[in-house]
């Protein structure tokens, strides 16, 4: 079975789902931001009949007799579902017929015609057997008692059942998004940027550091924005980062390190998890932080680990409820991020090794990090 995290699979329980409007919203919201290929995959029901002659408005076919059809569709019209995707904004689209024993090979021949790093939209219950997707959906129509065969052996396989109203689903099609060549979901979650820190090594704002003309907090604050919907600055000097044109929250009381920053902020989230991540990480690795986002159920805080006596306290997520004891300890007189974890439920996960959270500290920091492209 082929791992393919750049396609977005859509099925259905039965028809009247809503497979094609799901599909053309996610393309509508992803191709303003990267290459999207359109594609449908439906049963092979007659190996005889010929692949759809190329005529206006049609691309290339392929046909391979009694294994698969592969038809392209240069045409943006409502008349077909791969004419949908092409309005919607899908650089290519494609129709794919083939039996369930000649799957992998027809799919291997839509590889071959996708651009790298380009996220594909694909429409079939059938090819969940052939590939595991960045992300497979099933949808089902509300008051609806018809099932597809296929259903009931597909569903576990589903990262999310999504119920059709008539008009709408109750996961929105805009929450799948592509980010890093990976199909993900958006969390119910904010995302909180700490400006704060005197950054006595480096002498100056680290979070104003210039990269390719973009200060850094800049370029962090658009790096998450892919993921989540309502990013916050948390802030000691509020007024440094209205030029961002977000939401800046302020310490409650100035002076009081990351502690403060972090309560202060979970006050003013509106959602109940909030990933925290420091302004001097230049890339934050949005796959972990979902990922980090996903282990919380049950849980204050969810921290990672990367050494015997070291924690990530600030590329972690938090819960609202965390803010409370943030507080108490801070009146008490503490500073540090892990007394916390005396007060509050929480779950250690260990750092991968391929998740690199480079941070800047120093002049040297930063110069390296320029020279080696790492940025």
């Amino acid at each position: 079975m082929r791992t393919a995290p750049e396609v977005f699979l859509i099925g259905a329980a039965a028809r009247k789902a809503g497979k094609t409007a799901f599909a053309c919203r996610v393309i509508r919201r992803q191709a303003v931001r990267s290459e999207v290929i359109g594609l449908k995959i439906t049963p092979l029901h007659n190996p005889d009949e010929p692949c759809p002659p190329a005529g206006d408005g049609c691309g290339e076919g392929l046909d391979v007799p009694g294994r698969f059809r592969l038809h392209e569709d240069r045409l943006a019209s409502n008349e077909t579902d791969t004419g949908r995707m092409l309005q919607a904004g899908a650089r290519r689209a494609y129709w794919l017929q083939a039996g369930p024993e000649h799957m992998e090979e027809a799919l291997d021949s839509v590889w071959n015609r996708i651009p790298a790093g380009a996220g594909v939209v694909a429409e079939g219950n059938s090819a969940r057997r052939a590939i595991e997707p960045g992300l497979f959906f099933l949808l089902r129509e509300r008051g609806n008692p018809d099932i597809k065969g296929s259903f009931d052996e597909l569903r576990p396989l589903a990262d999310r059942i999504a119920w059709f109203d008539g008009r709408e689903w109750d996961v929105p099609p805009e929450d799948c998004r592509f980010i890093d060549g990976r199909w993900m979901i958006r969390p119910r979650a904010s995302a909180v940027i700490l400006a704060g820190g005197d950054s006595r090594r480096m002498g100056r704002d680290k979070a104003l550091l210039d990269l390719d003309g973009q200060p850094l907090i800049e370029r962090i604050a658009a790096r998450v924005s892919e993921l989540f919907d309502e990013v916050i600055i948390g802030a000691g000097r509020a007024d440094d980062y209205a030029f961002l044109k977000r939401p800046v929250v302020p310490d409650r009381e100035p002076g009081q390190g990351p502690l403060m920053g972090i309560a202060s902020c979970l006050g003013r989230v509106s959602n109940e998890l909030a990933f925290v991540t420091a302004c001097d990480i230049p890339s934050p690795d949005l796959r972990f932080a979902a990922g980090l986002l996903e282990q919380a159920e049950g849980f204050d805080m969810v921290l990672p680990q990367s050494g015997p006596d070291t924690f990530e306290t600030l590329f972690a997520v938090y819960r609202k409820s965390a803010a409370g004891p943030a507080f108490e300890i801070l009146a008490a007189g503490g500073r540090s991020i892990l007394d916390l974890l005396d007060r509050i439920r929480v779950r250690i996960v260990p750092l991968p090794e391929t998740v690199r959270l480079d941070n800047i500290n120093t002049i040297e920091d930063y110069d390296a990090l320029r020279g080696n492209g790492r940025l």
